[in-house]
C-alpha cells in the first residue's frame, strides 16, 4: 500500500509538470500542429524516463520520509528532461523545414552553411531548369508578365497541351523530392548535434516550476 501511495504521489507530480507545459500554449488555439505534436511526444517520452529514474532512486524510501522537497526535485528533473527534448525536436523541425537552420541553432555554423548553400543551389537549379523546359511561347521572351493583359497570358498558357508542360513539371517534382531528402538528413544531423550539446554540457536547462509561484523560473545556458 505504501508503494502504491508513493507512486501515486510521483505520478501526481509528473501530471503537474505536464500540465504546466500544456498551459504554455496560446489561448484560443485550434489544436496542436504537427510540430507541436512531435514536441509533445518527445517531451512525454523524456518525462516517462525521468519519472522511472526518480522512482527507482526513491523506491527504497518510506512513505513518511517523502517531503514536498522530494516532489519538487522530481518536478525539476521532469521539467529539465522536457526542455531537453523540446530543444532537440526544435532543432530537428527547423532543419526539416529549412535545411541548415537547425545546425545554426545548435552552434554548427559550418554544417548549417553547407546544408543551406546546398538547398539554395538545388532550388535555384530546379527553378532555372523548370523554366527552361517551359514552352517558348510562355517564357519571358514571348510574354511580358508585368504589362501584358491577363487574358493574353491565360490564352497563351491554355494554347499548349499538358504534355508540353510535363518536362518542366518533372524537374519541379524531382527537385522537391531531393529537397525532402536533404531536409531529412539535415534534420537528423541537427537532432544529433542537439543531443551532443546536452551530453557535453554546452546547453544546460534550469528547472521550470512556475506553478510553484514567483522566484522559480527557467533558463538555458549555451557554451560554444
Amino acid at each position: 500500500m505504501k508503494t502504491y501511495m508513493k507512486r501515486t504521489l510521483l505520478i501526481v507530480a509528473a501530471v503537474a509538470a505536464i500540465a504546466v507545459s500544456a498551459g504554455a500554449q496560446a489561448p484560443g488555439a485550434q489544436g496542436p500542429s504537427r510540430q507541436t505534436a512531435a514536441l509533445a511526444a518527445a517531451g512525454a517520452s523524456a518525462i516517462q524516463g525521468e519519472l522511472g529514474a526518480a522512482m527507482a532512486v526513491m523506491s527504497g524510501d518510506q512513505l513518511g520520509t517523502l517531503t514536498v522537497g522530494d516532489l519538487i526535485r522530481l518536478g525539476e528533473r521532469i521539467s529539465v528532461a522536457e526542455q531537453n527534448a523540446r530543444y532537440v525536436e526544435k532543432a530537428r523541425a527547423a532543419s526539416q523545414m529549412f535545411p541548415g537552420v537547425g545546425q545554426f541553432m545548435t552552434g554548427d555554423a559550418v554544417g548549417g552553411s553547407l546544408f543551406l548553400a546546398g538547398d539554395i543551389a538545388l532550388m535555384t537549379g530546379m527553378l532555372i531548369g523548370a523554366y527552361a523546359l517551359l514552352p517558348s511561347n510562355v517564357q519571358f521572351s514571348s510574354l511580358n508578365y508585368f504589362s501584358d493583359p491577363i487574358g493574353t497570358i491565360r490564352s497563351r498558357w491554355e494554347s499548349n497541351s499538358i504534355s508540353n508542360y510535363l518536362p518542366s513539371a518533372a524537374v519541379m517534382l524531382g527537385g522537391m523530392i531531393v529537397n525532402a531528402v536533404i531536409g531529412h538528413f539535415a534534420a537528423d544531423d541537427a537532432a544529433r548535434r542537439a543531443r551532443e550539446n546536452i551530453a557535453a554540457g554546452k546547453v544546460i536547462f534550469t528547472p521550470n516550476l512556475e506553478f510553484l509561484g514567483r522566484g522559480v523560473g527557467a533558463g538555458m545556458r549555451m557554451r560554444f
